[in-house]
Order: C-alpha cells, then sequence, then structure tokens
C-alpha cells in the first residue's frame, strides 16, 4: 500500500466512529478502512500534486475499464472527454489554489466519464485536498450515474410523450412523432409500421439520431397506403403487431428479409446498421394497430430489460394517440359527408320538386274553357306524365343516397342468383335505344347470344350498366359512337362500355370512383355518385371496376362479374 494511502486511513481512523470502529484495535480498523477504500463500488482516485494518478480503486477499475497499474503516473485528464479536458484542468487548478479544502458530496459536479472503450458516460465527481508531510495530495470520489440517468430519461420520455402525442389530433404528425420520441433512448433508429384494413402492413414513418442520415430513413417510408408486397403474416412487423409484448430481436438477417421484401429498401436498412431490434406492438382497444421497430447500431448493444418495459408502455401510450387521431379524422369525415349530402339534397332534389310543385300548381289554377275541354285528356296526361318524371328523378336521387349510405357503412347487399348475361346486356341495350338515337348517337351491340350463366344480382348489374351507358350518352357528341360488349375470362366475364367522346385527362382517373367527385372540366353534370356505387356494387359482387382513357379518344369502362 503506498505511503499517501495509508497516511490516510490513519487519519480516518483516528476519527473512527465510536460505534463503527471504537471496539476496533488500532490494526484491525486500519485493515477496515483499507478494505472499504478498495471494494468501494465508487471510483476512488487519488492524484499528486501535478495531478497524476497515484492510487486507483477497485470501483475506479470497474467503472472505466483501466487498471491500476494502467492508469498510475497518467494524467486525470486522460479520463475524461477530450472536449472537456481543457476547462477542468482551469476547474482543478483553481480548487487546488483556493481556500476550499473539499467539494462535499451534496455539491458534486456533474462530468463526462471516459472509458477504455472510448464510450463516455454520466458521472458526479467531488474532490478533497490533503497536505501530508508539507505535500498535498487530492481525492476525487466519481460515481457512475449512467443508470440513474438512464431511468430519468426514461420516466420523461413517458412523461413527454403523454402530453405531445395528446397534443395533435393530425395522423401524420402523431405518426412522424411516435417514430421520433424514442430515439436515440430506445435506439439510433426507428421505423413505424401500421396495419391497412385489410390486415397487410405498410411502413408509416422513420426516424433516425443523425440528422444527415434523415433522407436514408425517409425513404423507407411508403408515401401511399400501399401495403408491403407480401402476405402480412411473413412479415414479422405484422405478427409481432398482433402480439401482447414487445421482443428482441439479433438475428438481422432474418429481420431484413421478413421487414424489407424489395431489394432497395433492404439495402437501405442495411446501410443504416443494425445490431439489436426491438420490436414493439401498438394496439389499442384490444385491437391490433402496428407495431414499432427500435434499432441499436452500436456492436454489442441490446436492450435491457427495463427498456422492453419502457418500450411497451410507450407503445401504449402511441397506440391510444393514434387511436384517438383516426377516431378523429373518421368524426370530421363523418361531418363532411354529412354536408356534403345536404348539399346534394338541396341541389340536385330541389329540381323535380320544384317541377311537381310547379306542374301541379299549374294544374290547380288552371281556368277551364270551351277550347280547354276538347284538349283536357291529352293536357292532363301530358302533365301527369312530367310529374311522374320529376318524382322518378327524386325517388332515383333518394334511392343513390341511400346506396351510398350502405356502401360506406359496408352494409350493401346483393341477391345473387343465376342470370343469363345475353338476355340482361340485351334488355339494358334496349332500354337505350332510343336515347342513343335522340343523341344522334350510333349504339353498337358487341355481345354473343350465349355465355354461361352468372351469379349476381339482375337489378344491381343492370343499375351499373344504366350508369355507364347514361353517361356514355351524356358526354359523347352527336354522331359519336357508343358500344357495349362482353368477353369471358378465366372464371369471369368482362363486360365493357365504351364511347367516342372526349375521354378522361389522366390527372382525373384516380378520382373517378369517388364519392360525390366530378372533374372540373364537366361542371354539375350530376350527382357524382354513379360511379361510386356502381364500384360498390361489383365489389360487393367479388368483381373489379375501372377505366381506360385517353383525352381526346373516348374512354373504355370495364368491370367483372363471376361466373356461376
Amino acid at each position: 500500500m503506498s505511503e499517501w494511502l495509508e497516511d490516510v486511513i490513519d487519519r480516518l481512523a483516528a476519527l473512527r466512529s465510536p460505534t463503527l470502529l471504537s471496539h476496533m484495535p488500532d490494526t484491525q480498523s486500519h485493515a477496515a478502512l483499507a478494505a472499504i477504500v478498495n471494494i468501494a463500488s465508487d471510483a476512488i482516485i487519488a492524484l499528486d500534486d501535478n495531478f497524476r494518478i497515484v492510487r486507483f480503486n477497485r470501483g475506479a477499475e470497474n467503472i472505466f475499464g483501466w487498471t491500476e497499474a494502467e492508469m498510475k503516473g497518467q494524467p486525470l485528464d486522460r479520463l475524461l472527454p477530450m472536449a472537456s479536458r481543457a476547462v477542468h484542468r482551469g476547474h482543478v487548478r483553481t480548487f487546488a489554489e483556493g481556500s476550499v479544502d473539499a467539494r462535499a458530496m451534496a455539491d458534486r459536479r456533474q462530468i463526462a466519464g471516459l472509458r477504455k472503450n472510448g464510450e463516455q458516460f454520466p458521472a458526479e465527481a467531488s474532490i478533497a485536498r490533503v497536505t501530508m508531510h508539507g505535500e498535498r495530495t487530492f481525492m476525487v470520489t466519481l460515481r457512475d450515474v449512467s443508470e440513474r440517468r438512464r431511468v430519468e430519461e426514461r420516466q420523461k420520455l413517458l412523461a413527454t410523450a403523454g402530453w405531445v402525442l395528446a397534443a395533435s389530433l393530425d395522423v401524420e404528425s402523431t405518426m412522424a412523432t411516435i417514430a421520433e420520441l424514442p430515439v436515440p433512448l430506445l435506439g439510433e433508429w426507428s421505423l413505424l409500421e401500421l396495419l391497412t384494413p385489410d390486415g397487410a402492413i405498410r411502413r408509416a414513418a422513420a426516424s433516425h439520431v443523425d440528422p444527415q442520415r434523415h433522407d436514408d430513413t425517409t425513404a423507407l417510408v411508403m408515401r401511399t397506403a400501399e401495403p408491403l408486397p407480401l402476405e402480412p403474416r411473413a412479415m414479422s412487423g405484422a405478427r409481432v403487431a398482433h402480439e401482447m409484448e414487445a421482443q428482441r430481436i439479433t438475428d438481422i438477417a432474418a429481420w431484413l428479409q421478413d421487414n424489407f421484401p424489395d431489394a432497395a429498401s433492404r439495402a437501405r436498412a442495411e446501410a443504416l446498421g443494425a445490431s439489436t431490434v426491438l420490436l414493439v406492438p401498438l394496439r389499442a382497444g384490444g385491437r391490433a394497430i402496428g407495431a414499432l421497430h427500435l434499432v441499436r447500431t452500436r456492436p454489442g448493444a441490446s436492450h435491457a430489460i427495463e427498456e422492453l418495459h419502457v418500450a411497451d408502455q410507450f407503445a401504449g401510450l402511441a397506440a391510444l394517440a393514434l387511436e384517438n387521431a383516426r377516431l378523429y379524422q373518421e368524426s370530421r369525415r363523418a361531418v363532411r359527408e354529412r354536408d356534403e349530402m345536404l348539399a346534394i339534397v338541396s341541389h340536385d332534389l330541389r329540381n323535380p320538386v320544384n317541377a311537381i310543385v310547379m306542374l301541379t300548381g299549374a294544374v290547380l289554377g288552371r281556368e277551364a274553357t270551351p277550347e280547354d275541354e276538347a284538349d283536357a285528356p291529352l293536357m292532363a296526361r301530358d302533365t301527369v306524365e312530367s310529374i311522374r318524371a320529376a318524382a322518378r328523378q327524386a325517388d332515383g336521387l333518394i334511392q343513390d343516397l341511400q346506396d351510398v349510405t350502405r356502401i360506406s357503412a359496408g352494409r350493401l347487399r346483393v341477391e345473387r342468383r343465376s342470370i343469363n348475361l345475353a338476355a340482361l346486356l340485351k334488355e339494358s341495350a334496349d332500354v337505350f335505344e332510343p336515347v342513343m338515337a335522340n343523341a344522334s348517337l350510333q349504339f353498337v351491340r358487341d355481345f354473343a347470344s350465349e355465355y354461361p350463366a352468372l351469379l349476381a344480382d339482375k337489378q344491381r348489374v343492370q343499375q351499373v350498366l344504366s350508369n355507364l351507358l347514361g353517361n356514355a350518352a351524356r358526354f359523347t357528341p352527336a354522331a359519336g359512337e357508343i358500344r357495349i360488349g362482353a368477353a369471358l375470362e378465366e372464371g369471369a366475364v368482362r363486360i365493357v362500355v365504351s364511347d367516342s367522346g372526349p375521354g378522361v385527362a389522366p390527372e382525373d382517373v384516380p378520382r373517378l370512383f369517388e364519392r360525390y367527385w366530378q372533374a372540373p372540366r364537366l361542371l354539375r353534370a350530376g350527382s357524382g355518385l354513379g360511379l361510386y356505387i356502381a364500384k360498390g356494387i361489383v365489389e360487393a359482387h367479388g368483381g373489379e371496376i375501372g377505366v381506360h382513357s385517353e383525352t381526346g379518344k373516348g374512354a373504355r369502362f370495364w368491370f367483372t362479374l363471376p361466373v356461376a
């Protein structure tokens, strides 16, 4: 044992507590104090007058990773990060020349320590000056507060997440916040995946501790609602979304293969790095919402059991925030749909109702004359026909609004029966033949006399055809051509209505089948419900509907129905 430490222990022994060491002989108390110094979990470091290390106890060896033999004679600076060495050196010299002999533990300064492996850690330190035999010795006591800091940061994360996530009801903002908050505490980068209504999964948000890697993580996010091209259960994120607890993943190759099926995104994820992944399910109200990937990149890094508990608690807050944002959006959408429906009713229903009011008013207010009596039967019939047409128009709009409500709620029912497709096409064509003739349009029937029986709701299929043929007649100029046809496919039949009209602009095609939507250039040509209802009817049969069109070259609307 070095001479300075023997002297220090002698002094401590002289001040020994009467209850702790007074019953021991001097040699025993001396040995007891030496043992306490050596086994203390805190680092106890002694410095000479030049601030070089002369004593490095076992606690210091455990904290810093250096042995006493390696550190003897080394400057204290070696235990500090490069950026803080000059400042800390100045503080130590100021203390050495000051009048205070010790800085009490309660007045510890918080500093950063540097381990042998290059890792920095937060620490609290105190220092004392001891003069013995005319020589000054400085004793430093240092405590590693990494774990305490981590506990505080975990508590701070959960507290911050509570109010930050509750502050926004915007889905996009909430997703970005969920990806950002746990970085870097629970990982150097993160990836949020959300389940789609059909059970598939898509990458919704990502974040990285390094701002310069922002573009790399952003490239992983899917900007559309299209799901990943794999079966949901083949993806670890989708599997974990249905679990109850977080999972630690160390097989990075399998994780990359599972969650990044396309080569481009897998290469990006691999470039970001990963040594271990904490995969956390997001659930709200017993319903799976998605999963959060928390990725550590440092070699050998892992997630402690306490971090799993924090991640689970954070996931609960995140899932609740996403659910609240979703419900808020749905309520806003419901209000918007109500307002749109009221606008449709007030605009389109007013015309036939006004016609009925006007016609009935004319009948009631007409004064009979001898000439009228002769023409009364004809006039009465024309008036009644006009009233009937207006009433049918109003009834058709009401029926459309009811269908929209059923489709939106997923309650549209179709009565599937075996039907004769050729007869159905002929019947629909016969109904529209006079309409085409009055509009000076060439109407071509391009279907066979026999087809395999369809399993469908006849009235609903006629409703789809009526909508497509009506639109074609409305937008095709005189002398144009409209064609109705059908062709067999594997297990289905494809029915086509094409025209030689102005066609559909490419930017309008994706929105054609949306509720209430109409191309701006068409002004108001109807309620905007027809194609939406047609799509709902076709999908209720298990078929598909679409359009092929080029501006100025007409449009070709098609839909498929399964054969019986």
